[in-house]
Order: C-alpha cells, then structure tokens, then sequence
C-alpha cells in the first residue's frame, strides 16, 4: 500500500513535470514563431498588430526598443477608436531588402510609405515602428497624454496614428501643431496647445451670461454707474432710475479664444496664463426707458447692438466674466 501511494505520487509528479516541459517548450516555440523570417513578413506582423490593438505583437518586430510606457493595449485601442487601420498591402521586396513598400487605410486617409526593416537576431524588425517623441512645450493647464500626466521635457514613444493630448481640466483639450505621423518615423519634437473642449466653451458661456444677468439689473443709462464692471450704454437721453435693460441672450456674436503664451519665452506659463479665455464680439440688449425730455411721457423701447470685451479665467473655482473697461 505505501509503495503503491509511493508511486502514484512519483507518478504524478513526473506527469507535473511533463506538463511544465511541454508548456515551456510550446512558450518558445511560439516566442521564435513571433521572429519576422522576411521583411515584408516583418511589416506586415507589425501592422496587423496595430490593427487588433496588439501592443506585445507589434513590439515583437520593433528595433531598437522603446519605452513602453504608451505603448499598450489601451493605448492602442484609442488609436483605433479614432482610426482604424484597414485594407493593409504589403509587397514582398525580396529576404535582403532594407525597405518594403506598404499601403494601407489610417481612419480615413490613404498611406502608401516605404517602410525601414533592419536585421534583429535571426530575424528582422521594423525600424522606429515605435516613434520616439520630444515633448518641446505643452500649452495645456495639467497637461496629459492619453490619460496619463506629462509635461515639457518629456521623451515618449507612440504608436503612430492619432495623439491623444488633453489636460487634468475638463474644460481643455490639446493639439499638436503638427500632423502625427502615419507610419514609422524617425524621432521627432512636438508642441501641443490646447483647445477649449465643449465643457469649456459651455462654461465660457455659462460666465457671460451670468455677467449680462448681472448687469441687466441697472437701472441707469451707463449700467457701470451702478453695476460696477458692467459696460452696456444707452446713448440717449433717459430719466433717472428709468431703464430697464434686458440680457441678450443669443450670444452667438461672440468670439472665445484661448490665450497663446510665448512658447518661445523661458518663462513657465502659468495655468491662469494658459486658461484665461479672451471673449469679443457683438451681443443684442434691449432696453426700455423714459426719455429725460418727457419724463410723463410714454417709455420708449429700442435694440443696441453693442461690443463685450473680456476674459474669463477658467482655472478659477468659479469662473466669471471680467470685462474690459470701456475707454
């Protein structure tokens, strides 16, 4: 009895052991099936891996190695989300070529590139298939790259395909001044400056109307009289305490632009700098009042279309329109 349990036990540890060989054995063999024989195999492995959003796949045939911090999964399925990679062509140049020729869809533009292989091991591999990206300068409050925090300075790698730049502030997001690539690309700088998001424009809006609110409660000719920081005018003559102004509210007259500090300037800008949102344009008040040469006399109503000038500071807590005193 003990012999038999002995070797039962002998038995199935060594069946452990077997799996555990086979297991490893088969992790290797897949390891050295991911190894690009040819180079168009090497480009076409890396482009159907960017395709189905498979990082590990399309790191596999990568030279030189990057940092990986974005270069995953998920990063990799916002790039599709944003732009699929599709109807992928890849010419076979031949097993000692240093180029091969790919067409394929990105989203909707048409890319037909030249792509660098070079050797890798005893295989080949897709040279700056991960770009290598100088952060130059991010004009952008809290600045973030696909979710994750980053500043100027900074050296990431990217897939190519679409850049997700936006900002700890729901109220921005970024944009570099210049086109990602579409395909491998040798290192390269970028700039970013932000955008106001519809968050944004919609708290912009939000600030000016609740200032014309504000400032529609005057009861004078010249609302700043007593409204401080108002600027509306009725440029009549109008009994005293004899206005009655009304807020416009189709504000679509008005221009929101974000600020544009001097990128070229040592100076870090400041998140006040970067989320201060200049607003101009024309809006339409409508007032009521008595005219000073008739003070019996009926109250007369009319429409000014009239010029706002100012900013607003989304950074704040609460946002507010400031506006700029009238000269």
């Amino acid at each position: 009895m003990t012999r038999r349990g002995w070797t039962i036990t002998i038995g199935v540890g060594a069946l452990v052991l077997a799996v555990v060989l086979v297991s490893a054995l088969l992790v290797g063999l897949s390891r050295q099936d991911e190894r690009a024989r040819t180079p168009a195999d090497a480009v076409r492995t890396y482009l159907t891996a960017l395709s189905g959003a498979d990082a590990s796949a399309a790191l596999a045939v990568v030279a030189p190695r990057p940092d990986a911090r974005f270069l995953t999964d998920g990063v990799l399925r916002q790039q599709r989300a944003e732009a699929p990679i599709s109807d992928i062509e890849v010419d076979d140049p031949g097993e000692s070529a240093r180029t091969v020729r790919a067409r394929y869809r990105l989203g909707s533009r048409e890319v037909d590139t030249s792509i660098r292989v070079t050797r890798a091991g005893d295989g080949w591999a897709v040279v700056d298939g991960a770009v290598k990206v100088r952060i130059e300068s991010l004009l952008v409050p809290g600045p973030t790259l696909f979710g994750a925090q980053v500043k100027a300075g900074d050296t990431v790698h990217l897939f190519p395909g679409p850049q997700r730049w936006g900002s700890r502030d729901i109220d921005f997001v970024g944009r570099p001044t210049d086109d990602p690539p579409t395909g491998p690309h040798a290192p390269m700088t970028v700039m970013v400056v932000a955008e106001l998001s519809p968050t944004g424009v919609s708290a912009v809006s939000d600030a000016v109307t609740a200032q014309l609110t504000r400032c529609a409660a005057s009861t004078r000719a010249d609302a700043g009289t007593d409204m401080p920081g108002c600027t509306q005018r009725l440029f009549r003559s109008a009994a005293a305490g004899s206005v009655r102004w009304t807020a416009p509210r189709d504000l679509s007259g008005l221009r929101y632009l974000l600020r544009r500090p001097d990128a070229s300037n040592d100076a870090t800008p400041s998140e006040k700098d970067l989320g201060t949102v200049d607003v101009a344009g024309a809006v339409e008040w409508r007032v009521a009042y008595t005219p000073d040469y008739d003070r019996d006399g009926p109250r007369v109503e009319t429409t000014d279309i009239q010029y706002l000038v100012g900013e607003v500071d989304l950074t704040a807590d609460t946002p507010s329109f400031t506006a700029e005193p009238v000269s």
